[in-house]
């Protein structure tokens, strides 16, 4: 083939070599492409929280409003006390006297039990944001909780959630709105991230030195009857005069607290009455 009469010479290697590079520069100089693609991504805490909506939907909630609007049934009384403590004043003030800090490892403080996280709790319930402002607190000495609502034990309206901590003892009304939690209404793993032990109180509607207690906190519980008396002390050293406690003298080990325990006809409770009256 006469490559001179058709007019087109060969390109030669160093042409290739030369357009090769320019069209390399100039490739460099453009702004880079961005290719489109599809891509999916989970959040591990996002496909969790969904699955709690879900469940809290199906959950026991409790609807504050339908229980105030409910007839007002007593249900639960009291045996004759198993025991009556009378409590010395010199063992209440030593209870005065104590201060924690937050930072007492492997320490029963309040000669109740150490502090821990809650158990048996959902995670999503272990949020005490919700509740830090309508939390009413004291520690041994300052007083009796003020401007509580008041009524006979058993009778839900009237009753408050409590946690014991470093800090002291701190309460909220159950029946109180709480859109955050599972239940629709305060729970102990709620109140505070760590604590001693929680249960349920209630207040005398005739003498506002008088309470009522339980130990009822399936995430604070508590592990014997040492353990029971010691709580009821801690609340006489507040300012109270006399604590009903309801309770039983047994290896709970072996036969978990229960609903029987604290609720019903003739409940097993101990009396502790401090030494001044």
């Amino acid at each position: 083939m006469n490559l001179l009469l058709r007019g087109r010479v060969p390109r030669s290697s160093t042409n290739f070599h030369r357009n090769t590079l320019k069209g390399s520069v100039d490739h460099g100089r453009q702004a880079p492409r961005m290719v489109p693609r599809t891509a999916h991504y989970t959040d591990p805490l996002a496909k969790a929280f969904v699955e709690y909506q879900e469940m809290k939907k199906k959950a026991m909630a409790v609807d504050p409003k339908v229980i105030a609007a409910t007839p007002k049934v007593i249900s639960s009384t009291f045996a004759e006390p198993w025991k009556v403590v009378t409590v010395p004043e010199s063992e209440l003030a030593a209870l005065k006297a104590t201060h924690y800090h937050g930072f007492e490892f492997g320490q029963a403080l309040y000669n109740i039990a150490l502090q821990r996280p809650p158990s048996n709790t959902n995670p999503y319930d272990a949020d005490t944001l919700p509740l830090e402002d309508q939390l009413q607190s004291r520690k041994p000495g300052e007083g009796i909780f003020a401007n509580v609502a008041t009524g006979p034990y058993g009778q839900r309206e009237f009753k408050y959630l409590y946690l014991i901590d470093f800090a002291g003892m701190h309460i909220i009304r159950e029946m109180t709105p709480c859109e955050e939690s599972s239940r629709g209404v305060p729970l102990h793993s709620m109140i505070k991230l760590r604590g001693v032990v929680g249960g349920e109180i209630f207040f005398d509607d005739q003498n506002p030195g008088v309470a009522y207690i339980n130990l009822g906190s399936a995430r604070f519980t508590f592990q014997d009857s040492v353990e029971a008396e010691n709580v009821a002390k801690f609340i006489l050293s507040l300012g109270y005069d006399k604590i009903v406690a309801v309770y039983q003298e047994r290896d709970f080990s072996k036969a978990p607290y229960g609903m029987k325990d604290r609720y019903g006809e003739d409940l097993a409770n101990a009396v502790y009455i401090r030494e001044s009256l």
